[in-house]
């Protein structure tokens, strides 16, 4: 899935989220292969999502509304889902944790940048 210049490709961040919140539901069960592979699809997704977001915001012209309601969304659930993942013990997941913290890290600060609406409505 590419996104388009401009957009948020949302259906891949709600495809991951989906995905992720799913594995944490199932990290008490037995099959922890099953919880490793959904945690590495979503690190996949999201890792695809942050690269496209910084590419887009790296260009001359960028449409910051399109941004808006993601950044602001995700000033409430980035810090959550570090978090979480904050709190998961497991050493067979350690590394995918690591790196979804990562990426999820990575998110936020782009987050805490952001520029509020009436900044963005004034430029």
């Amino acid at each position: 899935m590419m996104i388009m210049y401009g957009e948020i490709d949302l259906e891949l961040y709600t495809l991951s989220i989906i995905r992720l919140n799913t594995a944490f539901e199932k990290l008490d069960s037995s099959n922890t292969d099953e919880v490793k592979v959904m945690f590495e699809e979503s690190l996949n997704d999201l890792n695809t999502l942050y690269n496209d977001i910084v590419d887009d915001l790296n260009q001359d012209e960028v449409n910051l509304n399109e941004y808006y309601l993601f950044f602001q969304n995700g000033k409430q659930t980035f810090p959550q889902y570090i978090e979480m993942l904050g709190s998961v013990e497991n050493e067979s997941l350690e590394e995918v944790i690591g790196d979804l913290m990562n990426v999820f890290n990575n998110l936020n600060k782009i987050a805490d940048a952001f520029p509020k609406n009436d900044m963005i409505n004034a430029l």
